[in-house]
């Protein structure tokens, strides 16, 4: 090769290493600038898929064919609760907050997936329309979704979480175990088609407030009406791939209302299914995924692709209860969400003195197409996300398990699909340490088992966790149970200075203003924009209560020794006459010294802290103190607030 060619490729060779113009090889080379090609960034792959989860009936779900639906808005029948089924392939399913053996199907319930790769980072999120799911259940989802996925995606974090739908199959007590097992195979399926389904994708998002349709019911009063919005497009012709929508309202717009018999059929339905007297009723015995569903059906309609919604914290009753809904119109807008524009019509008649109260589909429809409305509101104006990262960070903690009823119906394995795994611990704070696993062992209680002919689960703790997504300067976090708004985002700057009226309807009956005690709030933890918060994510342990403003029953035929409540209470060693206060059974529970001090009565105080939780949901709670009775235990919003300090890595 002659030395001029050798020249002229190496030459070549150099300016093939700079961006500087070469002229020749007599150019100045000190004069050339040298600058480095960056990588390209890694690409986003999105992929979303979906299946209903109903029973199904001769193999198939064909019955939807004649289910009303929400196809068409504003056109359906706020009566009709759908089309009547005689029996399941699976056998009786009762209603989740309803009735046993669900007739009938008034729309679809489906599961969600959103599979999210960015370069070997890989990621699951997984919704469905149901009540709640414990995480003994939520093991076996993740090991059946991960046997259908390629090897790449074994390790993939698989995030679950549940509307809270209460017209769903029951998944927390009362569960037909073919049914679940069908779900979880949809699960999976729905898993599988979403990684069959990655394309190159984009994410944007929006924020804002939408108050229609949702009250908190419980004092403190502390309205929480946050929307956040998730957009997934395809990069490559912006098409919808997913939208995720978080806010926060118990999906429970019809619950407690009984169908017209002539709307459901009744006569007929209840000769078929043998019903008789006061149990001939279609009330709580249909399936709807409530307004999730409508949001779902008309953001496909409107958007396209395939929607997650995600609930909110919705702890102290948040939900449609005590919202007012109307026809909304040109002259009648939502407005301000809660404020009924004059002149505007009720959406259906009953016999309760606020008409713009009343319970039907109607109400069920008005609330999930003004949610979507506002959805498509926000995304007219998103912001890009930039997703420099697919990074989940789980954090588990464990929480003492007060109610004694829990530990009742773990024993009788009437909660949960799978067996639940419990442990005692023997020093603070509880962590792998120093708490050993008790499996499903029994122990005889000295009341329940004389009482009840039951044993109790001998583990006294429970192990749950934190979740946390983080994209980059988006983030979405999984939350077990239904936390209280504030504990998410903050009491008001004026909450514990301002009249008690102005947070409180009954003030009498709860821990006001500086005595409601939060140790913080989440999201003053949080170091990103946006931040979906997701309850009832990865758990359910039930609601999120301050201990302070714990009450528990005081029952006199749980109390040793001849023992009275209302003696306790003259003397001022307990509280109130019906009740004894969450403090009180913390600091003997926590010091040995301090239940001791109590001499005489301690047994006595003891005894009302082991029953007071559990005992007070069969026979009646404290005024306004139900959330109580369906918690894990007083600990749990100090349990948690530890949890996300070592998540986000903050100084105690």
């Amino acid at each position: 090769m002659s030395t001029r060619l050798n020249l002229t490729l190496a030459f070549l060779v150099a300016c093939l290493s700079v961006l500087a113009g070469c002229s020749n090889g007599n150019s100045n080379n000190n004069s050339a600038v040298t600058t480095p090609i960056p990588p390209p960034a890694p690409q986003l792959m999105a992929g979303a898929a979906s299946r209903s989860i109903l029973p199904t009936v001769n193999g198939g779900r064909d019955y939807l064919n004649d289910a009303p639906g929400w196809a068409t808005p504003g056109v359906i029948d706020p009566d009709d609760p759908g089309t009547f089924i005689a029996a399941w392939d699976q056998g009786e399913v009762d209603v989740g907050n309803g009735r046993s053996d669900s007739a009938w199907v008034h729309d679809d319930l489906q599961t969600t997936v959103l599979a999210l790769e960015l370069e070997e980072q890989r990621v699951l999120l997984v919704m469905a329309d149901a009540y709640s799911f414990f995480s003994s259940d939520i093991a076996v989802m993740v090991e059946r979704i991960r046997a259908r996925l390629p090897a790449n995606w074994q390790e993939a974090p698989v995030l679950v979480s549940a509307t809270h739908n209460h017209h769903g199959p029951d998944t927390a007590f009362s569960i037909n175990s073919d049914w679940f097992s069908l779900m979880v195979d949809e699960m999976a399926f729905a898993a599988e088609d979403a990684v069959a389904a990655l394309q190159p994708a984009q994410m944007t998002t929006a924020t804002g407030n939408h108050a229609y349709g949702a009250s908190d019911q419980r004092d403190p009063v502390i309205e929480n009406t946050r929307l956040n919005v998730l957009a997934v497009n395809s990069s490559e012709d912006d098409s919808p791939i997913a939208t995720l929508v978080q806010w926060t309202s118990h999906p429970e717009s019809t619950l407690g209302w009984e169908p017209p018999a002539e709307a459901a059929g009744l006569t007929e339905a209840c000769e078929v299914k043998g019903w008789t007297g006061g149990n001939c009723t279609a009330e709580g015995r249909y399936l709807t995924a409530d307004y999730p569903g409508v949001l779902r059906d008309r953001l496909a309609s409107s958007r396209g692709g395939r929607v997650l919604y995600l609930n909110g914290p919705v702890g102290n009753q948040i939900g449609p209860g005590s919202a007012p809904t109307w026809r909304v119109d040109a002259e009648h807008p939502v407005g301000d969400g809660v404020t009924v524009p004059a002149g505007a019509q009720p959406l259906s008649s009953c016999d309760r003195s606020d008409p713009y109260l009343c319970r039907s589909f109607a109400k069920t429809e008005s609330i999930g197409t003004e949610l979507a409305n506002a959805v498509t509101a926000l995304l007219q104006s998103p912001q890009p996300v930039d997703v420099s990262q697919l990074t989940v960070h789980v954090e588990p903690f464990f929480t003492r398990l007060t109610n004694i009823g829990f530990r009742l119906l773990i024993a009788e394995g009437d909660i949960g699909w799978q067996p639940t795994n419990l442990y005692n611990c023997h020093s603070k704070p509880f962590n792998e340490e120093n708490c050993t696993s008790t499996g499903q062992e029994l122990e005889d209680d000295p009341f329940i088992t004389p009482v009840l002919g039951s044993q109790i689960a001998r583990g006294d703790v429970l192990r749950t966790q934190l979740a946390h997504l983080d994209l980059g300067d988006v983030g979405i976090l999984w939350m077990p149970g239904e936390l209280p708004p504030e504990l998410v985002y903050g009491l008001p700057d004026d909450f514990n200075t301002a009249p008690p009226e102005k947070y409180y309807t009954e003030p009498h009956l709860h821990a006001v203003g500086a005595d409601y005690k939060l140790p913080g709030y989440l999201m003053s933890l949080v170091d990103e924009s946006v931040t979906l918060t997701v309850g009832l994510g990865g758990d359910q342990i039930g609601y999120y209560t301050p201990v302070d403003e714990y009450r528990m029953s005081c029952l006199d035929l749980v109390l040793p020794g001849g023992a009275r409540c209302s003696d306790l209470a003259a003397r001022g060693v307990i509280e109130d006459p019906t009740w004894i206060g969450g403090r009180t059974c913390k600091t003997i529970t926590d010091d040995p010294a301090a239940l001791t001090a109590l001499g005489d009565d301690a047994d006595a105080v003891a005894a009302i802290c082991r029953y007071g939780q559990g005992l007070g949901r069969e026979l009646g709670e404290p005024q306004n103190h139900y959330e109580e009775t369906n918690a894990a235990g007083w600990d749990m919003i100090d349990d948690i607030w530890a949890a996300a300090m070592r998540m986000f890595q903050r100084d105690g």
